[in-house]
């Protein structure tokens, strides 16, 4: 386990040897949506803004089934934030009505709220990070475009899933979807991999991408924000893992789990890999990259203050759910 005194060395390791980054949600937090903010976008969304659905429940693609199996919990209180339901009230069949979703308009406004950041180009620490490491490969596992837009002048970035276009952040296509919310229009392939199990038949393009991936020789792994896709039954980028296991078994370098609750990954992977060297990282990535930043831009011998100490204040300050820079930093 390293210790958070051992930020320093972390970073100095970054900076000198040339590794495997595999990112994950974790990576773009507090700029992208995660978790159950992502999964219940769609339901909320319909639900708060729909004039009218259809009486017929439609066939739903496999993403639209995901939505609806991750959004079982929403409840009334969700949908109307701050909003007093008194006893008695008409009971609002939302339930039924999160049926009706068009998975035209859940995947393309999934699609604009992953690409707005890409979209409004704003320097964010978590990828502005990456200038300051040596050449390495980046396995992307996001679908926001991030990686690619921040670290591909530098890194050979590989989205192994997809990106969704910046232009899906737009203005334009926030008014069409308004358009469209309540439209059973047919879904159009895309190339993104959202939302869905791997398959090694289906998904070719991943897995040219994996052969890729394990033609590199990384003095080091890090995997920061990514756990691939963990859920109840197993793990939904399951190609994925096997690869990594396949291609990564007795790896001589560090492998680098950085998460703000990294232990069940290391764990599994020291089992699949039969490694000692993993270690686990609890920190969360946005935190820890403007702690990095902040040691990276203060001059030399004038720095006081230790990284550990930098990410705890910030942590404490701002929470994990931030974006960094400030907007008036």
């Amino acid at each position: 386990m390293l210790s958070m005194s051992s930020y320093g060395c972390l970073l100095a390791r970054l900076r000198t040897e040339s590794g495997l980054y595999v990112l994950g949600a974790g990576a773009s937090a507090g700029v992208a949506p995660l978790g159950r903010s992502f999964w219940t976008a769609v339901p909320l969304d319909f639900l708060r803004n729909l004039t009218g659905f259809s009486a017929e429940i439609p066939n739903h693609s496999a993403l639209t089934q995901q939505i609806l199996e991750n959004s079982r919990g929403i409840t009334i209180e969700d949908i109307y934030p701050g909003r007093e339901i008194r006893p008695g009230s008409w009971d609002y069949p939302y339930r039924e009505i999160m049926e009706r979703i068009p998975g035209y308009y859940a995947r393309i406004l999934l699609k604009h709220l992953l690409a707005k950041a890409n979209f409004a180009a704003r320097h964010n620490d978590s990828y502005g990070v990456f200038d300051f490491f040596r050449p390495s490969v980046i396995a992307n596992y996001n679908h926001d475009g991030l990686a690619t837009r921040f670290c591909g002048w530098r890194h050979r970035v590989l989205d192994t899933h997809g990106s969704v276009g910046k232009e899906f952040g737009s203005p334009e296509i926030k008014a069409f979807i308004e358009q469209v919310r309540e439209y059973h229009l047919p879904e159009e392939s895309d190339g993104i991999l959202m939302g869905v199990p791997e398959s090694p038949w289906r998904d070719r393009g991943l897995v040219l991408k994996l052969l890729e991936i394990g033609r590199f020789r990384p003095a080091f792994i890090a995997i920061i924000g990514y756990s691939f896709a963990r859920n109840a039954e197993g793990y939904d980028d399951h190609v994925s893992l096997e690869y990594f296991e396949h291609r990564f078994r007795d790896f001589r370098g560090p492998v680098y789990v950085i998460d703000p609750e990294p232990d069940y990954l290391r764990e599994m992977l020291s089992e699949r890999l039969k490694l000692r060297g993993i270690i686990g990282v609890h920190a969360r990535w946005n935190v820890l990259a403007n702690a990095f930043m902040k040691s990276l831009r203060a001059p030399s011998g004038c720095r006081r203050r230790s990284i550990n100490y930098d990410y705890e204040s910030l942590l404490d300050i701002h929470g994990g759910g931030i974006a960094f820079p400030l907007a008036d930093e």
